[in-house]
């Protein structure tokens, strides 16, 4: 006679079943002793992924304007020319649109300087950036890219 439990993959009710132990779970969301993952906020994967990754070569540098309205470009043709990305906000500058003409002013001219062009990111423009070098604005798709890794598609 065959087994009708089996042939359909049911268990077998007149076998008896074992009752398979179960260690008690902790409350605790985190990561426990025998859990089959890794914990990759310890400190040993941090290490690993340093070592893969690199420093940061190039920096963005995000300036606004100070509590007298004024705009510290101190040393900033230096890190347009190491390749850095500068973004300057004007936006709280709006109740007081003589200063921030001023301001776009002084960016213009920290453009003409360095040969860089000056792109405006809102329509307000209250939100301006200077591309540092060998740094690419695709002007027509609106995408940023570095020149020496040619992420930019001709097409």
């Amino acid at each position: 006679m065959v087994n009708l439990f089996r042939l359909l993959g049911l268990p077998d009710p007149s076998k008896s079943v074992e009752q398979v132990k179960r260690s008690p779970r902790s409350a605790d969301p985190g990561p426990q002793n025998n859990d089959s993952f890794h914990d990759l906020g310890k400190e040993i994967w941090a290490e690993r992924t340093h070592k893969l990754i690199g420093e940061a070569e190039r920096f963005v540098h995000y300036i606004k304007p100070d509590d007298l309205h004024r705009l510290n470009l101190d040393g900033m043709s230096h890190n347009l020319a190491q390749g850095n990305l500068v973004i300057v906000d004007l936006g709280s500058l709006t109740h007081m649109p003589s200063q921030q003409d001023v301001c776009r002013r002084r960016i213009e001219t920290l453009g003409q300087q360095t040969g860089l062009p000056v792109f405006a990111l809102n329509e307000s423009d209250t939100l301006l950036m200077i591309a540092g070098r060998n740094m690419r604005v695709d002007t027509e798709k609106h995408k940023l890219g570095m020149a020496q890794w040619s992420q930019l598609s001709d097409d």
